[in-house]
């Protein structure tokens, strides 16, 4: 099926991935570098050593990704390292990760981004461990795995950011992963707001973009220092000209009774939306929009040995 959702995907060459390797380990091995403290110094030695060796198509590609409007981008094939058991409460040793840290926020610097984190979630740490974790058992979380989290932006009770902004105060403009691992095979689910916007008639489009909703805030998020943003539409336009969206199918209501009827045809047309399933794999990178894409994962059973899904995210703006 034709979408208008552009991904654009790469994979490095086991030489390349071997070079990056033995030169991030060299450079991290002499002392304990910490994500949350030393997240400049990994990002230094991460986009150095990618600088080096990346072909220039790859490069470029990377480098350029936040102005062309695409959607998503992939890089598969990056090094990896001796991982420990898949940190299912939730954190883990952050030193121990250090070759894993250096080349996702060197990618982030690449793209001419800066990492954020946020205190309302994560206990305030820069990279989440997407991870199975049993304290969210029926929750629509990114800790979750037996409940499907449902096509969603992430924190959608804030307002949309601007360039040169504290990205701390909005919703987080790109959501960027390293893929730990992923035995059970569970995609992540991506389709551009434009494929859900061609399925709605012009007057659902109009009335989605009303200020007639609220949207509170996600599970994931600490319930008691987060407050929904009222009055808001789901979608609106960017300076460019393109459609933005926030939405969360589990905090997402109408004011008017016009507002719940466009909501429930919005929630109708994405039953049925077209989507690209990234089943990333160990070594793999991903970085999608935020404000112009929505993302799902369907529910799982997770491994019991200590290698369930265990994928790494930072926001980035």
């Amino acid at each position: 099926m034709i979408t208008f959702c552009r991904l654009i995907k790469h994979h490095i060459d086991d030489a390349v991935r071997d070079l990056l390797t033995k030169e991030i380990e060299a450079r991290v091995s002499v002392t304990r570098l910490d994500s949350d403290v030393d997240n400049v110094i990994l990002a230094n030695i991460g986009s150095h050593a990618l600088r080096r060796h990346l072909r220039g198509e790859i490069l470029r590609a990377i480098e350029v990704f936040t102005a062309t409007g695409s959607h998503a981008l992939t890089l598969a094939n990056l090094p990896t390292q001796e991982f420990p058991a898949t940190p299912v409460t939730g954190f883990g040793n952050e030193p121990e990760l250090a070759v894993t840290n250096a080349v996702h926020l060197g990618l982030i610097r690449l793209l001419g981004c800066s990492p954020f984190a946020v205190n309302y979630e994560n206990d305030g740490r820069l990279i989440r461990n997407v991870v199975p974790n049993p304290a969210a058992s029926g929750k629509t979380s990114s800790w979750g795995a037996d409940s499907e989290f449902f096509w969603h932006s992430d924190n959608p009770h804030q307002p949309f950011g601007s360039p040169g902004s504290d990205p701390r105060l909005y919703a987080p403009q790109y959501l960027t992963f390293y893929a730990v691992r992923n035995h059970e095979q569970v995609p992540t689910e991506l389709t551009a707001i434009e494929d859900v916007v061609l399925h709605l008639d012009e007057t659902t489009r109009e009335r989605l973009m009303a200020p007639e909703f609220e949207v509170g805030a996600p599970d994931s998020n600490d319930q008691d220092t987060t407050l929904p943003l009222k009055d808001t539409p789901i979608l609106d336009v960017d300076s460019c000209g393109r459609y933005r969206v926030r939405y969360d199918c589990g905090t997402t209501i109408g004011h008017t009774p016009a507002a719940k009827d466009a909501l429930q045809r919005w929630h109708d047309a994405l039953l049925d939306v077209p989507s690209d399933e990234l089943i990333l794999q160990p070594g793999e990178f991903m970085i999608f929009d935020n404000y112009r894409v929505l993302h799902r994962r369907r529910a799982f059973t997770p491994r019991s040995d200590g290698s369930a899904r265990w994928l790494r995210r930072c926001y980035a703006a």
